[in-house]
């Protein structure tokens, strides 16, 4: 399969890598200065390519999906930060007739972590003296924060406990915590690959749920996977969707 990058820094390198061990071809490779406003993603650019895969900017994610979806190129999405831009993003792909697959992150294992604890949610949303926190911590360079994965998270958290209403990475300038707000802890700091931990504090003992990356490598590998998995598909998925399917077809072999 030929593969296009769209962002060239550390993730692209780490994505070049894991797609080269599965035996796949990089045919171009972006920088986000010379893909300025989706002007590097032309029919000649991208020539022979199959799906590109895009670990640039949040403002940049739109443009690139214009322009990739008008030639027919299937797209991965790891960027984050640009999700209040998801209609036009919608709107682009089934106007073009292409695939799409997004997610905070491509970890394999990350993935299976967010229904653990969407699980883990439901089993305790039936104990009200269980009171649920997230903590996350990236390296110092990370832009967002909290990252895309602890957003998601906190969604997940929100969505299956009827004590929380919503979430907040703030404490109240004064006075007690909304025991209604998820808090939410944001640590950024020297080179950590990633670390999501979700804790259920009870009066008497506490319980905790924590995925800690050990580098690039799984969120690359499984961006490559993703891109294995768009190629010919039609609409908008995310890695929920993936791993449906790809759990489905495993079942029994």
């Amino acid at each position: 399969m030929n593969i296009a990058l769209f962002g060239y820094g550390r993730m692209g390198r780490a994505v070049e890598a894991a797609a080269g061990g599965r035996g796949h071809d990089i045919v171009l490779r972006l920088t986000a200065e010379e893909n300025r406003e989706g002007r590097g993603i032309t029919p000649e650019a991208l020539e022979g390519a199959d799906v590109a895969i895009d670990f640039s900017v949040p403002g940049a994610v739109v443009d690139n999906v214009r322009a990739a979806a008008a030639l027919g190129i299937d797209l991965v999405v790891g960027t984050t930060g640009w999700e209040e831009e998801r209609g036009r993003v919608e709107a682009a792909v089934a106007e073009a007739g292409t695939g799409l697959l997004h997610a905070p992150n491509f970890s394999i294992g990350v993935n299976l972590f967010f229904r653990l604890v969407e699980e883990a949610a439901r089993l305790m949303d039936s104990f009200d003296d269980f009171d649920p926190h997230l903590v996350e911590a990236h390296h110092r360079h990370k832009v967002d924060h909290p990252s895309g994965t602890a957003w998601k998270m906190a969604d997940l958290l929100v969505e299956n406990l009827r004590s929380k209403a919503s979430w907040s990475r703030d404490l109240p300038p004064e006075g007690a915590v909304d025991p209604e707000v998820l808090q939410v802890s944001v640590v950024r700091a020297g080179e950590i690959a990633g670390t999501h931990t979700v804790g259920f504090d009870g009066p008497h003992d506490r319980i905790e749920l924590r995925h800690e990356a050990r580098g690039r490598k799984g969120f690359a590998g499984g961006a490559v996977l993703g891109a294995e998995w768009i190629r010919g598909r039609r609409g908008v998925f995310s890695m929920a969707d993936f791993l449906a399917d790809w759990t489905g077809t495993r079942r029994g072999t």
